[in-house]
């Protein structure tokens, strides 16, 4: 009887160590940029995981006022907004045809999907065919251009919870004479929160941290998101790690902001839209 109650007693402790372990593994970095963040130029250049003899909280108020941060914010959150919108909006609609209209039309689109995951993006044809529709270094040719790379995993997603959805509820719907766009907006989208949030976690995590699309698609500098500032900022202040960490503090704030309201879903989402109907 000793050997079982031992066993059930160091199996949660060696859970939790094991837990403990990975939360330093992924924590460390951070705390090192946060502290990082508000210590001197002689100081930070260490980059140890010491408190900071003085604390150097200006280094924000540089980072946004010589940085163009203000500008970036702005441009970050446009791009990251209209994305995630068009991202779940497209795919919440294509994902309720293809789960509700099985056929040979539906099938193939959920088929090319399907090898829209392991599709390798190509720049060339995406910078020549945004020129070719007058696109070309615009907003609106980003935002299409991040929308088309998240639709195959976010409308699989979809597909998965949505499968699970009884069809009865479109039957009674459409027997109270909802059309299918009323259906779908009233009914079912208000029914597909935990697998949106999740969506919209993903996307906007994605959209905002996006580098190669900015970089090759937006030539103008004015037009650049934050990650880009952080690129250019860390060239002029190569050495000045207390500068360069504040200004990577700026960029994962609203990623993080993002994440804590909407971490209870993730999971419960995720594991949803997973089934296969």
């Amino acid at each position: 009887m000793t050997r079982p109650r031992t066993r059930r007693t160091l199996a949660p402790a060696a859970t939790y160590l094991l837990a403990a372990l990975v939360a330093v593994v992924f924590l460390a970095p951070l705390y090192l940029v946060l502290i990082t963040s508000v210590k001197g130029s002689t100081e930070s250049a260490t980059m140890s995981f010491a408190l900071p003899r003085s604390w150097h909280l200006d280094n924000y108020l540089t980072v946004v006022t010589t940085g163009n941060a203000l500008r970036a914010l702005g441009n970050s959150v446009l791009i990251a907004a209209a994305v995630t919108g068009g991202t779940v909006l497209v795919c919440s609609l294509a994902a309720f045809v293809i789960a509700r209209r099985p056929g040979r039309i539906t099938g193939g689109v959920y088929s090319y999907l399907l090898t829209g995951l392991i599709a390798p993006f190509a720049f060339i044809p995406a910078i020549r065919l945004l020129q070719e529709l007058g696109l070309g270094g615009s907003y609106l040719g980003l935002i299409l251009t991040d929308v088309a790379v998240q639709i195959p995993f976010i409308t699989l997603t979809y597909v998965g919870f949505i499968k699970q959805l009884p069809r009865e509820i479109d039957e009674a719907a459409l027997l109270d004479g909802a059309g299918p766009l009323r259906l779908f907006f009233t009914i079912i989208f208000p029914l597909l929160r935990p697998v949106s949030f999740t969506a919209v976690v993903l996307v906007f995590t994605y959209a905002w941290n996006e580098f190669q699309n900015v970089l090759f698609l937006i030539p103008d500098a004015d037009r650049w998101t934050l990650p880009m500032t952080v690129f250019t900022f860390q060239t002029t202040h190569s050495f000045d790690y207390g500068l360069v960490c504040a200004n990577l503090v700026l960029t994962m704030l609203p990623v993080v902001a993002v994440y804590l309201a909407a971490q209870k879903y993730i999971v419960s989402g995720m594991a949803a839209g997973a089934v296969k109907g």
